[in-house]
This record gives structure tokens, C-alpha cells and sequence, in this order.
């Protein structure tokens, strides 16, 4: 994605969850992920715009070994 976007989440889930960039549980990587934090069920939230040119970690704060929960934005 460019420099500048922000990247939204959709929870499909029936659970809520807790986005947030790595590392666990200190969250440092890539501030701008911080930004969606806590989504419940059905929500949708965008993280900050990114604007430095890195690839950002992401897990659920409360399920951090869950892999489907897991991803990366590499931001161009």
C-alpha cells in the first residue's frame, strides 16, 4: 500500500478483538496499527495513516500465538 493510506478491518468474528502492531505485548513496531485497538463483533476501524515505508506486524493483543489473527502490511 502508499505511504499515507490507513488499512480498515472488518471483525467477522463472534468474538471481539484487540488489533495491534508488533512486538507482543509492547506494541512499538508500527504505531499507526494502534489506532484500530479494540473491535467488537460486526465493527469496522482504520488504523492511523502509515507513513514511513516498512512492513508492519499485526496481532490480536489478547490471542498474540492465534496465526489466523496474525498479518503484515508492507507499506510502499
Amino acid at each position: 500500500m502508499a505511504s499515507g493510506s490507513s488499512v480498515t478491518f472488518i471483525n467477522n468474528d463472534n468474538q471481539p478483538h484487540d488489533m495491534s502492531s508488533d512486538p507482543h505485548p509492547q506494541h512499538t513496531d508500527c504505531p499507526e496499527m494502534n489506532g484500530v485497538g479494540f473491535i467488537q463483533p460486526g465493527q469496522t476501524k482504520s488504523t492511523n495513516a502509515f507513513r514511513t515505508v516498512r512492513t508492519c506486524g499485526f496481532h490480536d493483543h489478547n490471542q498474540p500465538s492465534t496465526v489466523a489473527l496474525q498479518g503484515s502490511i508492507v507499506v510502499q
